[in-house]
């Protein structure tokens, strides 16, 4: 009888061994797999990656820098779990446990939706292939995520390079590796009729489509875009001739701050303008630099939060300016010339042509909320105060969009704030 009683007693207690094995490891290992990003485990009882109320549970992607939650209560006890994802965070939620996760480029949240980070620039995300060799079109192997991931595309026939010479005469193959996975011709110049541009004295075409003037004051600075994560503004030059009420302006400089960097392009002062010298300034973070003129004729410029690229689009005085997931910008400095000094009676003075900028703007990922000059015309909904059908309508606001400086982002109505460290300019 005593025999059968330490059977039964033996019995329960490695019932009761099982059902603790049992419990310890619904609290460890959960593990999810997701195409884009970190899919965190799904545990009934635990923790498959993080913190549970008692204890450390820690759970680590591939090559990540963002956290992603999940929420329930565990008991004591360790436990890991590995998230696997090319590219940022997406939270998965254990019925019990938390999820912990580390993405490569940022945070996406959601359960293993795999959202694009808003810096990811997948429409230049590609490395150029060898051209064609019978007719020299240019081809680029696409690394960007969603329809486009892994495929060639090859420029047409119309523009088979990237960056044609005769850039005035010849359009060139952009290449688009974003869900749109397409290559197209495109002029690589403002083009000052388009969407977003800003040109002559000046000149605006909004994002609704509707043509303005803003003349601002010479020697002033104000506010074009201003954003929660962009802000531009434009340094105005100008003159007055006997009997206006008002200055002749133009603008000689943008200053554009994102994140904590400051990146400057403005024209020199030319006392007689000559085609064959480059009168064109660029500044990063207060530091004057050169962007070259051969080979891919271009200057990237890493930060930890994405890329800027500077590339000339012709030998001199042109570029293309793009800021992963803000901005991308075509820019020209140019002189007021004596035909139009006299058309318009600029009464500009003889030792100085005035260079200034014609710019073409195209915006990424503005807010519904963006203020400034140009930009309050890309809000959703936005109707023009100008009037229509009259040779110059007029934009006002002034008051409102002046700034301090080329280098503040403080106005009236100015959104941009600076997230941590300040460029010293």
């Amino acid at each position: 009888m005593a025999a059968r009683r330490l059977c039964i007693a033996l019995s329960f207690f490695l019932l009761f061994v099982s059902m603790e094995i049992r419990t310890v490891l619904a609290q460890g290992n959960n593990n999810g797999n997701g195409n884009e990003g970190n899919n965190n485990g799904n545990g009934n009882g635990g923790n498959g990656n993080g913190n549970d109320n008692k204890g450390n549970n820690n759970g680590n992607g591939n090559k990540g820098d963002g956290n992603g939650n999940g929420n329930g209560n565990g008991t004591p006890g360790n436990g890991s779990g590995n998230g696997n994802g090319n590219v940022g965070n997406n939270n998965g939620n254990g019925n019990e446990g938390n999820g912990n996760g580390n993405g490569n480029r940022g945070s996406n949240n959601g359960n293993g939706n795999g959202k694009k980070h808003p810096y990811d620039a997948a429409s230049t995300n590609y490395d150029v292939l060898p051209k064609l060799p019978q007719t020299g079109q240019e081809r680029a192997f696409c690394k960007a995520r969603g329809a486009c991931y892994f495929r060639t595309l090859t420029c047409p026939a119309q523009c088979p390079e990237r960056k044609p010479k005769k850039n005035k005469k010849q359009k060139g193959c952009f290449i688009d590796c974003s869900s749109k996975c397409e290559v197209t011709c495109k002029w690589r110049k403002p083009k000052c009729n388009g969407f977003g541009s800003l040109c002559y004295d000046p000149r605006f075409v909004g994002g609704d489509g509707v043509m303005f003037y803003f003349h601002g004051a010479k020697g002033r600075d104000f506010a074009i875009v201003s954003d929660e994560n962009l802000h531009i503004n434009a340094h105005f030059i100008g003159t007055r001739p006997v009997g206006r009420t008002r200055d002749f302006t133009w603008v000689q400089a943008l200053s554009i701050m994102f994140d904590s960097h400051t990146l400057v392009i403005a024209a020199k002062r030319i006392p007689h303008w000559d085609n064959n010298v480059d009168a064109l300034i660029v500044k990063w973070d207060g530091e004057t630099i050169d962007i070259p003129t051969d080979g891919e004729a271009e200057r990237k410029l890493h930060s930890r939060e994405r890329v800027t690229t500077i590339e000339r689009t012709d030998d001199l005085n042109t570029i293309r300016v793009t800021v992963d997931g803000l901005v991308e910008m075509d820019i020209r400095v140019t002189p007021i010339g004596e035909q139009e000094n006299k058309i318009h009676n600029y009464q500009i003075p003889k030792d100085d042509s005035f260079a200034h900028l014609e710019t073409q703007f195209r915006f990424f990922n503005l807010s519904d909320f963006v203020e400034g000059i140009l930009g309050k015309t890309y809000r959703p909904g936005y109707i023009s105060p100008v009037k229509k059908g009259v040779p110059m309508p007029m934009m006002g606001g002034e008051d409102k969009y002046q700034t301090p400086s080329l280098y503040s982002s403080s106005c009236k109505v100015c959104r941009f704030q600076r997230p941590s460290a300040v460029a010293i300019i």
